[in-house]
């Protein structure tokens, strides 16, 4: 007998249907984690889409996922060989569009599409140890005597620098920053950053200075725009606009480091005056790993360049060569 035919339940055939349909899924917004971080990678998945696609003009939201779904390892590879070969891109800048490519493809891969980026390795490059070393502290102290400052804007600049020096942040996590971030326990001062390259808060201490510093501007904008305190605590630290409490975008932000850069007859940028205090901590005997929690990165091998750019500094290799008497 069938196993099947065993027993007296009979068997009947059901029509039944899947939970949800695969049309049925979220939006490519719904689906990333970050809706900012994909938003800064929509310009680089607009141009992959458009040159795999060979169309122009902006990519609808709605599209994506179906686009995307369609896309092969193929299309990736010859898109990377376009960027390189044509439009003649540097493999930092290159690695950094295939970066939010594999993001957007892995979680699009949790939901159950294909990742064709999955076997597709970044360039191997080197970290530029001129642009590590382009910024000292000398620099730094030279800018702040030397930069006048005729108003609001101007002291805001001011502190800005010493905010980047004095806390290592990045430019996405300072111009985030409210005055509400600024936490204090136990009579020490801590900064709380909800916008981090790792999506995680972090807390990083303030150092006396800069507390002084950041207390003495905040006296200042609460007076000079007449803002209640509790009030206060809602505005951005470094607005565009104090008046209307405007966050500051990126261009800003780097278009007002550059402008203080000049005073010294220098092109900096807000990340150069990062890796200067990371090079100051190591040449003042910070370890890698203190110098790695410092600056919020995951993987200590991204710190390593700080360690090389203080044996350059202090001249080590030099001590070990012997001086030989040329005139013997």
């Amino acid at each position: 007998m069938d196993l099947l035919e065993r027993g007296t339940t009979t068997l009947t055939t059901t029509t039944r249907k899947k939970r949800k349909n695969k049309e049925d899924k979220k939006s490519i917004f719904d689906i990333y984690r970050s809706e900012k971080t994909l938003k800064d990678y929509f310009y680089y998945l607009n141009g992959f889409l458009n040159y795999v696609y060979d169309g122009e003009g902006e990519i609808q939201p709605e599209e994506i996922i179906k686009l995307m779904s369609e896309i092969e390892k193929d299309d990736i590879d010859d898109y990377l060989a376009y960027l390189v070969n044509d439009k003649k891109l540097k493999k930092t800048s290159v690695n950094t569009i295939l970066s939010g490519l594999k993001s957007l493809f892995k979680e699009l891969e949790k939901n159950g599409y294909s990742n064709p980026s999955r076997h597709t390795q970044l360039f191997k490059t080197t970290r530029n140890l001129d642009n590590i070393l382009k910024l000292s502290y000398e620099d730094i102290k030279e800018i702040l005597s030397k930069y006048r400052v005729y108003g609001d804007k101007n002291y805001r600049n001011i502190i800005i620098l010493q905010m980047l020096f004095y806390t290592g942040m990045r430019s996405s996590e300072l111009i985030n920053l409210k005055f509400k971030h600024i936490l204090k326990r136990d009579e020490e001062y801590f900064i709380k950053l909800e916008t981090t390259k790792s999506g995680k808060e972090q807390y990083k201490p303030m150092h006396e200075f800069l507390v002084k510093k950041m207390s003495d501007y905040k006296n200042y904008v609460k007076n000079m725009f007449s803002i209640k305190k509790e009030e206060l605590e809602e505005y951005f630290i470094f607005p565009t606009s104090f008046e209307k409490n405007t966050k500051m975008s990126y261009n800003n932000l780097y278009s007002l480091i550059q402008e203080m850069g000049k005073v010294i007859g220098k092109n900096i940028s807000p990340h150069n005056v990062r890796h200067a205090i990371a090079t100051e901590l190591s040449i003042n005997g910070a370890d890698i790993l203190e110098i790695r929690d410092f600056l919020g990165h995951s993987d200590s091998k991204v710190t390593e360049i700080y360690i090389n750019a203080k044996s350059i500094l202090e001249k080590r290799v030099l001590g070990r060569i012997p001086v030989p008497n040329l005139e013997e």
